[in-house]
């Protein structure tokens, strides 16, 4: 009976609460940097059009392909991402505006917990109005393993704002001072 529920679970993608392989698990541990990665959920898919495992763990998401090389992102490092239900997609960018997404055959509950544990590693947010548009200052932490004290700071211009001009510059910098005293 258990060997059935895990089938039927299996074909619906409820891959949450079981472990990938061993040699998945490896190359996630190799590229988190943590000899024993918690793993949040994981699902199967393609990334630049191999196939991979994409697994959550507390640090970040890991895909592995069937090779053993796996890459990695870091939920603090995701300044936007989120589930394209009509491409069956992953994706997420960076503060350098790159991107990357994976296409999820089986994405069980990585959209969620995706979602859960960028949002997780953000602890403050402030939009600030400047010239021509506006300018969001967040403040950031690492999470799982490479949890530290720290809090990382960006400011991400909106569309029309320039954060090279001298008035917006000056904003954005006093008031990511006055956040860092706050979030100390």
């Amino acid at each position: 009976m258990a060997q059935l529920w895990r089938r039927l679970l299996g074909a619906i993608g409820a891959t949450s609460g079981s472990h990938p392989g061993p040699q998945v698990l490896t190359g996630v541990s190799a590229v988190i940097g943590v000899p024993a990665p918690h793993v949040l959920t994981w699902g199967t898919g393609r990334h630049d059009g191999r196939p991979v495992t994409a697994v959550a763990v507390d640090e970040g998401l890991a895909l592995v392909g069937a090779d053993g090389e796996a890459a990695a992102v870091a939920w603090h490092e995701v300044v936007r991402g989120g589930w394209r239900e009509s491409a069956s997609a992953l994706w997420w960018s960076f503060l350098d505006e790159h991107s990357d997404e994976v296409e999820l055959d089986r994405p069980g509950d990585l959209p969620e917990v995706f979602n859960d544990r960028v949002t997780a590693s953000i602890v403050v947010r402030e939009p600030v109005r400047a010239a021509g548009g506006t300018v969001v200052i967040a403040g950031r932490r690492r999470l799982g393993s490479l949890a530290g004290q720290d809090i990382l700071w960006t400011a991400i211009a909106g569309e029309g704002a320039d954060l090279t001009d001298p008035d917006t510059e000056r904003q954005v910098l006093e008031r990511t001072a006055e956040l860092r005293k706050e979030w100390r």
